[in-house]
């Protein structure tokens, strides 16, 4: 959530002057990162509820329902979309057969007529009351329904399914002109043209603002922008010129007759190549600017959205407001809650950095330097020390109950003073049958990369090394 105030901004910094012209896409997984989620009011329904108040409100035209976005139930979903948010799905029916959701929609920019239709994944989890029908069909069935409807239409597809399925739609589905994946497993893809579909994604979890800029031909065939290429050419004549005029230059000086006959001629090649390729590219734009018929062209960019970038103060302040109903929802769910059980589970054989002290003063007076050691008065100073998404990489946390993927979970709400930091044992394991009998029981030296990443993950550190950044907390030795 923390990238979305900028990619707010970015937007509207990039559409502030003509938004007819603008198309905001998303291809799904937006709303949760877990397959399965509880119904009840939770920090990740609420969290939900701004993402989905954010998004209308800056006007997005489709968004395609991810696997993920049904994690709370197909009525969470089916909820937002009555009171119009625009999610879009060619392949989620219910039991009859029958539609859930718009399988596709237009939007004109220009002149120009632009149909958007979605796939979604099929989730892990199975849901009694939807189908998810296979791509291979709805695609088809929806494809000669718009091709039908929408004549020439320039043909947008978003999709949640896997990078692989998605270069296999482009080769089935000429008529396809853009797909807008969103393969977990894959960061950004630049576009790249299958037959003739141009396939892109951008890196998920709010890191990247993908922009795509189409100018329009009269064909729906992806073409080069001739007036760009033609100057690309030039540019390379002109440093080929340069190197031959310095390397001919070099070879009239005693001794060096022979030296850079090789590179001479290979310059001389490249050169004459060229030219055949500016005089090609004359002729195409001169043809172009006679006829006006001209092939759909490209520019993109990836926009990274880091730290010092500004924030769109209203989504900021939403995200304030949101932290704040966190707190109070999961406030209150401690005093409701009895956690002990589940707490006793999370905090088995852990003992705390003060026991550890006891025996090793000297790593335990260099930890407390470290960024580690208040690692949870940082989420009191930001007022999130009740938001179950940060917590566990603010506490000292078992790491062998870790995966690649921290689970929120209530009792971290209740969890001891005694292991509110990232103490010892998260990087050592827990030390309660250590500090009993330390010949017998010994620990792991040092955190495994996969324990790291766990909680430096992109989102959250992008600058994160494991070996230098490993090297400057290894506390001194014995």
């Amino acid at each position: 959530m923390g990238g979305l105030p900028k990619k707010i901004y970015q937007i509207n910094s990039l559409s502030s002057s003509d938004r007819s012209n603008r198309l905001l896409l998303d291809s799904g997984n937006l709303l949760f990162k877990k397959n399965s989620i509880d119904r009840r009011q939770n920090q990740e329904i609420l969290t939900a509820e701004t993402i989905l108040d954010i998004y209308t409100d800056i006007g997005y035209d489709a968004v395609a329902i991810g696997p993920l976005d049904l994690a709370a139930g197909i009525d969470f979903v089916q909820k937002s979309y009555s009171h119009g948010f625009p999610w879009i799905s060619s392949n989620i029916t219910g039991p009859d057969g029958k539609p859930l959701f718009t399988q596709w929609i237009t939007r004109t920019l220009g002149d120009i007529k632009v149909v958007i239709t979605a796939v979604t994944a099929h989730p892990q989890k199975e849901y009694k009351n939807i189908n998810i029908q296979p791509w291979q069909e709805s695609l088809t069935k929806t494809l000669v329904t718009i091709k039908e409807k929408k004549e020439n239409a320039f043909i947008i597809l978003l999709s949640s399914l896997n990078n692989s399925e998605n270069e296999q739609i482009a080769k089935r589905f000429p008529d396809i002109n853009l797909l807008i994946g969103a393969d977990p497993h894959r960061g950004n893809i630049s576009p790249q043209l299958i037959g003739n579909t141009l396939l892109t994604q951008t890196a998920k979890q709010g890191k990247y603002q993908g922009l795509l800029e189409i100018i329009f031909g009269k064909q729906r065939i992806w073409g080069h922008d001739t007036t760009r290429q033609l100057a690309d050419l030039q540019n390379k004549l002109g440093s080929v010129n340069w190197q031959l005029r310095r390397l001919k230059k070099q070879s009239k000086k005693n001794g060096n007759e022979n030296k850079y006959t090789d590179t001479i001629l290979r310059l001389e090649k490249e050169k004459e190549e060229l030219n055949r390729e500016i005089d090609t590219s004359k002729k195409l734009l001169t043809q172009e600017k006679k006829t006006g018929v001209k092939n759909d062209q490209y520019n993109y960019r990836f926009i990274g959205l880091k730290k010092n970038m500004p924030n769109d103060q209203p989504t900021a302040e939403k995200l304030i407001l949101l932290n704040r109903e966190i707190r109070e929802l999961n406030k209150k769910n401690k005093q409701l809650e009895n956690t002990s059980g589940n707490l006793s589970t999370l905090t088995q054989n852990m003992v705390g950095h003060s026991v550890c002290e006891t025996c090793h003063e000297t790593q335990a007076e260099f930890w407390k330097a470290t960024r580690h050691a208040s690692a949870y008065s940082t989420l009191n100073k930001k007022d999130k020390s009740l938001n179950l998404d940060c917590l566990p990489c603010h506490l000292t946390i078992n790491p062998r109950k870790l995966d690649s993927q921290i689970s929120p979970d209530p009792g971290y709400l209740s969890y001891p003073s005694a292991l509110r930091s990232v103490g010892c044992e998260s990087c050592h394991g827990p030390g309660r049958e250590h500090s009993i009998a330390p010949e017998t029981f010994t620990l792991s030296r040092n955190p495994e990369k996969a324990l790291c990443l766990a909680c430096h993950t992109p989102e959250h550190d992008d600058t994160f090394n494991y070996a230098p950044k490993l090297s400057s907390i290894a506390c001194p030795s014995e």
